[in-house]
């Protein structure tokens, strides 16, 4: 059951999302999207993990869950991380600040790529009940991958030449 705490925070960020104001936006959301994708692999990891029919596999779903865990992690703080740098950019509009911007949207998009290998891995290993939530999570961290990078795209031409 989720808390009522977190869903008023995911409320708040949707309705931020929508509003007209600099951040946060695609970023932000590509990373959201991400850290959901990175998260259902640590559940389907984790349903993996001490079952009889899986046994063989224990150790690397161990290791899958930390190392997706960890991308969960990162991408969950890159959620901030990113309307920051980019409401950075929005109030100085310096190339300085457009670089952290893209930087930040080009590590989200590597992190999420980082989730889809792991996420390949567990397809073949994983706990087979969990197909439907193996299919969104590769569904979400790749839309985070495109996203991200359209974004990174995006800003790169936005730099000024001097």
């Amino acid at each position: 059951m989720i808390k009522i705490c977190a869903k008023n925070r995911i409320d708040l960020f949707v309705k931020e999302l929508g509003e007209r104001k600099p951040s946060p936006g695609g970023g932000a959301a590509a990373a959201l999207v991400g850290a959901l994708g990175a998260a259902l692999i640590v559940k389907v990891a984790n349903f993996t993990i001490g079952k009889k029919k899986y046994k063989r596999y224990d150790n690397e779903a161990k290791a899958i869950s930390k190392n997706a865990g960890a991308v969960r992690d990162k991408l969950s703080a890159y959620i901030e991380k990113d309307a920051k740098t980019y409401n950075e950019y929005a109030r100085t509009r310096s190339n300085i600040s457009m670089k952290k911007a893209s930087d930040c949207a080009q590590e989200i998009s590597a992190l999420s790529e980082r989730g889809v290998r792991i996420c390949m891995r567990l397809k073949k290993i994983g706990n087979k009940n969990l197909k439907g939530d193996m299919a969104a999570a590769e569904l979400f961290l790749r839309a985070s991958v495109k996203a991200a990078g359209k974004l990174v795209k995006q800003k790169k031409k936005r730099w000024v030449v001097r």
